[in-house]
């Protein structure tokens, strides 16, 4: 008897588990079509092994980011071909060198990591500018697009599109419905990074004053244009002080000391821009770059962030001569440790210079936008 209860409890258990084992079965295709359904993921190139981190896959961000400018927003349209020289070593080494999200490869950025549109789009959320215009690292415009080239300037110049070139290239996006209103409407961002690039070429015989008003007019014009086209919100760059410029202290006992007889530009410069954005505070925030830069590299000024830097003006990649660059085949030196310089080259801040730049100004972007959440970088 005892053999024979014990036959039945098997047979008894063996029939449960048939039952679970088919009922497990016939549930699967039901998860597979149920209504959760995953989003498309955006195309983006890994350059050598971007990882997101699981923070960042819950933390989806609200703002789209629409970038313009020049060398300090550039994330790789301009043009990689060796030939163009200094206009395409942002595709060669020793550029990229610092940058571990695109696993220390040039990427076209004109610094030895990340720069300014990186940041920015941190602050937003994101993993880091959005895509360039002229790459194929999207679909869609969904969620934002990188249009500034180093070298850009607000007036003409051979070889690169100005500010109001860049917009055009949106307005063409929209019309061709790349770019929707609901892409733009409430949320959208726009960057316009202009490093003063106009103010060191000749302009036939034209004052400074009339110099300086033109190129207001038309970064202001720009700025409108943005709006009209339904960007939400606008951020832009006030120059940094141009005697302290690593190509300004070069000549100043050999980068001890600003140069401060060259800031009559930059100062110029931001005095009328805030003169002509002042009426559009609600939609326009200026980026005081000139008292930050100011207060990490000028001698004379100094935050708790410029003690992070042993050298403030000397440049990390140096030419040998005037007519060199950095990048250029055996006529630079670099650095042991990019970190601890502020200036990448004569042109522009390192990855860790244009970190604690934009350390200094997130809060106000955040205050600015709504946004409340801190992300650390």
């Amino acid at each position: 008897m005892k053999l024979l209860a014990a036959a039945c409890s098997f047979l008894l258990l063996l029939v449960v588990l048939i039952i679970n084992v088919a009922c497990v079965a016939e549930s699967r295709p039901v998860a597979n079509n149920s209504a959760v359904v995953e989003p498309p993921q955006r195309r983006h190139h890994d350059h050598g092994g971007h990882h997101h981190s699981d923070d960042n896959k819950k933390r989806r961000p609200t703002h789209k980011l629409l970038v313009f400018g020049d060398e300090a927003a550039d994330n790789g349209n301009g043009a990689s071909d060796p030939a163009l020289g200094i206009r395409s070593r942002g595709w060669r080494y020793p550029f990229g060198s610092s940058d571990k999200v695109h696993g220390r490869k040039p990427t076209g950025r004109l610094s030895d990591g990340l720069v300014q549109s990186d940041y920015v789009a941190m602050i937003m959320g994101h993993r880091e500018s959005p895509p360039a215009y002229n790459s194929d690292d999207w679909d869609d415009a969904s969620g934002g697009m990188n249009f500034a080239v180093g070298g850009a300037r607000a007036l003409k110049a051979p070889g690169v599109p100005t500010l109001g070139k860049q917009v055009q290239q949106l307005r063409d996006l929209v019309r061709d419905g790349v770019v929707t209103d609901d892409d733009l409407k409430d949320y959208s961002v726009a960057l316009v990074a202009y490093s003063g690039n106009d103010y060191g070429d000749a302009h036939d015989d034209m004052t400074l004053d009339a110099l300086v008003t033109e190129v207001v007019d038309e970064v202001s014009s720009v700025v409108s244009d943005l709006l009209d086209l339904g960007v939400a919100k606008v951020l832009v760059d006030t120059l940094p002080p141009f005697g302290c410029s690593a190509w300004q202290a070069k000549g100043m006992a050999d980068y001890s000391s600003c140069n401060y007889d060259a800031d009559e530009a930059s100062d110029k410069h931001n005095a009328a821009l805030r003169e002509r954005l002042g009426d559009e505070a609600e939609a326009v925030m200026l980026l005081d770059l000139d008292t930050v830069f100011a207060d990490l590299v000028d001698p004379k000024e100094g935050s708790t962030l410029s003690a992070e830097f042993s050298e403030r003006l000397r440049p990390c990649c140096e030419a040998f001569d005037d007519d060199g660059y950095c990048g250029q085949y055996n006529r630079y030196s670099i650095c042991d440790r990019p970190d601890e310089y502020f200036y990448w080259d004569f042109y522009g801040p390192t990855q860790a210079g244009w970190r604690a730049v934009m350390r200094l100004l997130q809060g106000p972007i955040m205050a600015f936008l709504g946004i409340s959440n801190l992300n650390h970088f």
